[in-house]
């Protein structure tokens, strides 16, 4: 679950673009920007900030480049450590993935998954070159594996550009579209419904917002509870809010603000 909610912080977090985009012109602008929020566990009396989260989006001219930055607070790490960082690079223009590269250390274990594509119309293929250490000490392993699908396939981090770039207000309540996502395993399909208008509250305002939920299946099965996520409705389409179900408690990443 853990790693589903990281999928929609990624989908929530970067501003739209025309990869995905329906027939209609994009409904907000790309633009360079870092964006932070905080990430809030709750479970029965606990409701405290369990780790921060920073998104980063950069133009260099004829490609994007992406990172995500995400750790746990001090005191969420003394029961289980979290460090993860993801990067993506994409065309410009176009947005196709070019390369994926998700780095996790986690209990003192690390892995690293890079994903290079290759795009032939509808077709896209990606190689994925994975390493891990299960321990301090001990060797790294490495495994290939080679993924097949049709567009539209995306990594984890270009995912959300699918998303940000859909015209919500031309939607009907109960609305889906699809896409494929290709990880370091195995790939999944990605539904995503839109549930109409409604307001979320952030930082004590009530803001007006977009509700979508999020599912992932394989071979017809859910692989994990559906997950919520609240999009402003202004131009800027700001990723206010995502929330999911842990086997115990919820946890919830909240927009705390754009940063220089």
């Amino acid at each position: 679950m853990k790693r589903k909610f990281l999928y929609m912080l990624m989908l929530l977090l970067l501003p739209a673009s025309g990869l995905f985009r329906a027939k209609a012109a994009p409904v907000t602008t790309l633009a360079d920007e870092t964006l932070t929020y905080d990430v809030i566990y709750k479970w029965g009396f606990i409701n405290k900030v369990a780790g921060y989260a920073t998104m980063t989006l950069r133009n260099e001219g004829d490609r994007y480049q992406a990172a995500l930055y995400a750790r746990n607070a001090p005191w969420a790490s003394s029961i289980y450590s979290l460090r993860d960082t993801l990067y993506s690079t994409m065309t410009n223009p176009g947005l196709m993935p070019l390369n994926y590269i998700y780095i996790a250390h986690e209990n003192q274990k690390y892995k690293k998954d890079e994903l290079t594509f290759q795009h032939n119309g509808d077709n896209v293929t990606a190689t994925a070159q994975r390493f891990k250490r299960p321990a301090p000490g001990e060797p790294m392993t490495e495994t290939t594996v080679n993924f097949e699908g049709n567009a539209p396939a995306v990594d984890m981090l270009s995912s959300f550009f699918y998303l940000r770039s859909l015209d919500f207000d031309n939607m009907a309540n109960g609305e889906t579209h699809v896409a494929t996502i290709f990880s370091g395993s195995k790939p999944e399909k990605l539904t995503i419904t839109y549930q109409g208008r409604t307001t979320v509250e952030i930082n004590g305002q009530n803001l007006p917002a977009y509700k979508i939920v999020f599912t992932f299946t394989r071979k017809g099965s859910e692989t994990s509870a559906p997950i919520s996520g609240w999009i402003s409705t202004d131009g800027q389409r700001i990723p206010l809010q995502v929330e999911g179900q842990l086997p115990v408690g919820k946890v919830r990443a909240v927009y705390t603000g754009p940063n220089p």
